[in-house]
């Protein structure tokens, strides 16, 4: 369980914003420690993430905040297929595209690699940071 500033940090969606979604459209729907103070789960967490990647493809929140976490799942996928990315160099570095739910396990499996630079594009919008 995660206290709402972690989820802001982690999501990048501010306290602000989680509130109003609370209210508006009934997600997330923390439950409260007992302080009384919002927490989040690790379902939350993922369904937020995806919920702000997919804004960032150009997606309303109320189109999508509704849909299940696999809905988003594959419907953040969806828009990857689209971006193909030359990679230039030796194997020793790589360029990663992935939705960010899947981060960890990408690093997992390529930590016995002599991979020196991993960049994480979770939008189209960060793709203007590559420069090859």
């Amino acid at each position: 369980m995660f206290p709402i500033n972690v989820v802001e940090k982690e999501t990048g969606i501010s306290k602000y914003l989680l509130r109003m979604w609370e209210r508006r459209y009934s997600f997330p729907r923390p439950l409260r420690d007992e302080k009384g103070e919002r927490v989040y789960s690790d379902v939350d967490v993922e369904k937020l993430k995806l919920v702000k990647t997919l804004m960032g493809e150009g997606y309303r929140p109320s189109k999508v905040i509704n849909q299940g976490l696999l809905e988003l799942r594959e419907l953040s996928k969806s828009f990857l297929k689209d971006v193909v990315i030359p990679i230039k160099g030796n194997l020793e570095s790589i360029i990663l595209i992935t939705d960010p739910s899947l981060e960890q396990e990408v690093r997992e499996v390529l930590k016995n690699h002599n991979v020196k630079k991993i960049l994480v594009i979770s939008s189209k919008e960060d793709l203007k940071f590559l420069s090859l």
